[in-house]
C-alpha cells in the first residue's frame, strides 16, 4: 500500500511563497493544507489569509483550504469565500492549541463540547456542497475527548479525519499519545491522516510499522526543518541528495525573491527568513554551523550572500 505525504498548514511559515518555492525546487507531496482562513473582529475575513488562498498565488498543485470556526454562520462565511475562489473542498482546523484561540471556542478549545461541533457540521452540510474534512488534536485538557467525538462523526460524510496525536494544552510539548491514537482508530469509519512529530525517516519507519492501517500521513515541522525529508522518506533513505545544498540554496532565492514581489520591506523579509532558519538549523546537515554567519547579517543584501555561499 502507497504512503501519502502531505505538507501541514504553519501559519507564518507554509504560506504561498513557501508552497511554491518548494514545489518549483523539491518535491514528493502529496498536496498542501493552507494556513486556516480566521474572522476579524468586525465579522470580516482577515486579508493576509485571504490572499494567501487566491487561485493566482496558487499556481502549482492543488492546495486545500483551511477555516477556524466556532460557529455555523463564520463557518460558511468563509467557506462561501472559498466556494466562489473554485474551491471544491475545505477543512476545518479542530487542533491550534494557541490559549488565545482556544479560549473563544476556536481551535482545539471547541473539542471538549462534542454537541457542538456535531451541530455546526449539521447546519454547515446543510447549506454548502464543499467536501469537509477535519484537522484536530486528541482532545484539550487531555487525549480522551476524542472517545466521545469520533463516532459521532461517523455520521457526516466527512473526506478524512486528520489527527495530531496531541491534546491542545500540550501544545507541542511531550510526546505524542501512540497509545490513544492506536485506541481510536476502529472507532470511525472515515480515513484516518496521522500528524505528529515525524521528523525523520526512522520516526516515519517506527509508526508506520505501529499503524500499518495507516496510509496517510502528514508532517509540518520536520518537513520545514529538514525540507528534502518527504522525498527522503518515499525513497526509504536517511541520506541526504549529494547536491542538496545547491537545491536548497535555488529554494532559498526562489523564497526570497516571491516575499520580494509582495513587499518591499527589507527588513521584515530578513526577519522571516531568519525565523525560517530557526527550523532549517535543526534539520540540515550541520545545520547549527551552516547557520552561524546569518548571525551576522543585517541586510538582505548580505542574505543573499549568505545563500549564494550555501551551494
Amino acid at each position: 500500500m502507497r504512503d501519502f505525504l502531505y505538507f501541514a498548514p504553519l501559519q507564518s511559515f507554509t504560506d504561498h511563497h513557501f508552497r511554491n518555492a518548494f514545489q518549483q525546487v523539491l518535491g514528493d507531496v502529496d498536496g498542501f493544507y493552507a494556513p486556516y482562513l480566521k474572522m476579524s473582529n468586525d465579522g470580516t475575513i482577515k486579508e493576509g489569509p485571504k490572499l494567501d488562498v487566491l487561485p493566482k498565488n496558487n499556481p502549482f498543485e492543488t492546495v486545500i483550504p483551511q477555516l477556524m470556526a466556532c460557529c455555523t454562520e463564520d463557518f460558511l462565511l468563509m467557506a462561501n469565500y472559498l466556494a466562489d475562489l473554485g474551491y471544491s473542498e475545505v477543512n476545518w482546523n479542530l487542533g491550534c492549541p494557541y490559549p488565545m484561540v482556544a479560549k473563544r471556542d476556536l481551535g482545539s478549545g471547541i473539542l471538549n463540547k462534542p454537541e457542538k461541533i456535531v451541530q455546526i457540521l449539521h447546519e454547515v452540510y446543510i447549506q454548502t456542497d464543499l467536501k469537509i474534512g477535519l484537522k484536530m488534536r486528541m482532545g484539550y485538557e487531555d487525549t480522551s475527548d476524542i472517545l466521545k467525538l469520533l463516532p459521532l462523526l461517523n455520521d457526516f460524510p466527512l473526506t478524512e479525519i486528520i489527527v495530531h496525536a496531541r491534546y491542545g494544552k500540550q501544545l507541542y510539548n511531550g510526546p505524542c499519545d501512540l497509545d490513544r491514537f492506536e485506541e481510536i482508530i476502529p472507532l470511525t469509519k472515515h480515513d484516518l491522516m496521522y500528524n505528529g512529530d515525524i521528523c525523520t525517516v526512522d520516526d516515519f519507519r517506527k509508526l508506520k510499522a505501529r499503524f500499518p492501517s495507516i496510509s496517510r500521513w502528514m508532517i509540518g515541522r520536520g518537513g520545514i526543518s529538514n525540507p528534502f525529508l518527504f522525498e527522503m522518506i518515499q525513497e526509504d533513505n536517511e541520506q541526504f541528495p549529494d547536491d542538496w545544498q545547491e537545491i536548497f540554496s535555488e529554494f532559498l532565492e526562489l523564497l526570497l525573491e516571491s516575499y520580494l514581489k509582495e513587499t518591499s520591506n527589507e527588513g521584515n523579509i530578513l526577519i522571516k527568513m531568519k525565523h525560517y532558519w530557526e527550523y532549517f538549523a535543526e534539520g540540515l546537515p550541520e545545520g547549527n554551523y551552516l547557520s552561524k554567519p546569518l548571525k551576522k547579517v543585517k541586510n538582505l543584501k548580505s542574505y543573499q550572500d549568505f545563500i549564494a555561499s550555501l551551494d
